[in-house]
């Protein structure tokens, strides 16, 4: 699996689709289901891996849809009913213009968990999933058992303000569409309160250390600005974050990772990979 450098700090905190991040399309080999079901009104696209056990429901970042986890999932089915979600708006999902506030995201969760007949559920959500993972357990503790966040625990509210004052930003993205443009108003608008999360937690981090446009080529004035940026700006950004899950989640644990990148779950090298799945693992076994 290889992966394109990403253009923006607000799109490695946020995510791209799949299929972008990836450069094919690939063959889907994961044992699992595939099925609809319709929530608030909408059809959401899901996977079911199978297993017996407490639920486990992952949830995408933004762009990704559930088929995003088919590799890393199937390591959970001997002791979890692993399943994923795709939300509104990306992949197989329905997308209506409107739904894409972190609430009613919040709320899909609830009512596709209805659907399942499953009444409480351990969360783990990538990006800004972990937005969903947040609101859910802080509006219905009982029925959350234990979330674990994949570089997800953020509040990105001031992320536009960050990526203004890149110096190798690319003005010439294309236009979202009215989706894309809800979702990403929905994502800036929630700021995380993690003081209502009583479930115990896992928050990984994937720190960034290099700007991810750089290039063999860049000259080095523009290498240097990069760097300036990354040290001034995205640092503080991600130490504040992990400064304010460690001090307001009562029973949160906190996994700083160094040199990984943003979808560290599917790294190239497998010693990365299974160390995250141990790490999940561990947790969610834990008592």
């Amino acid at each position: 699996m290889s992966y394109r450098l990403l253009p923006t700090i607000s799109l490695l905190i946020l995510t791209l689709p799949v299929a972008t991040q990836s450069g094919n399309v690939q063959e889907d080999k994961s044992p699992h289901g595939s099925g609809f079901a319709t929530v608030n009104g909408i059809n959401l696209h899901y996977l079911d891996w199978g297993g017996k056990g407490e639920a486990l429901l992952f949830i995408t970042g933004r762009g990704d849809n559930a088929h995003v986890f088919d590799e890393m999932a199937p390591k959970f089915t001997d002791r979890f009913h692993v399943l994923a979600l795709t939300r509104r708006g990306f992949g197989e999902s329905d997308k209506p213009e409107t739904g894409y506030d972190v609430a009613t995201r919040a709320e899909d969760v609830r009512h596709f968990l209805d659907i399942m007949k499953i009444k409480r559920v351990n969360l783990v959500g990538h990006s800004s999933g972990g937005d969903e993972l947040t609101q859910f357990a802080s509006v219905y503790p009982t029925r959350t058992l234990k979330l674990v966040y994949l570089d997800a625990a953020y509040d990105r509210s001031n992320i536009a303000a960050i990526e203004a004052k890149d110096p190798l930003s690319m003005p010439n993205r294309p236009p979202e569409s009215k989706a894309q443009m809800a979702y990403s108003k929905g994502v800036a608008n929630f700021h995380p309160d993690y003081k209502k999360v009583k479930a115990p937690a896992l928050s990984f981090y994937a720190l960034i250390e290099t700007h991810w446009a750089l290039t063999p080529d860049t000259d080095e004035p523009t290498r240097k600005k990069a760097e300036e940026y990354i040290e001034r700006e995205v640092k503080p950004f991600q130490l504040k974050n992990i400064e304010l899950f460690r001090k307001e989640v009562v029973n949160g644990q906190v996994v700083v990772m160094r040199g990984a990148r943003h979808y560290f779950f599917r790294d190239p090298d497998p010693k990365r990979r299974d160390e995250v799945v141990r790490e999940i693992r561990a947790f969610l076994l834990s008592k």
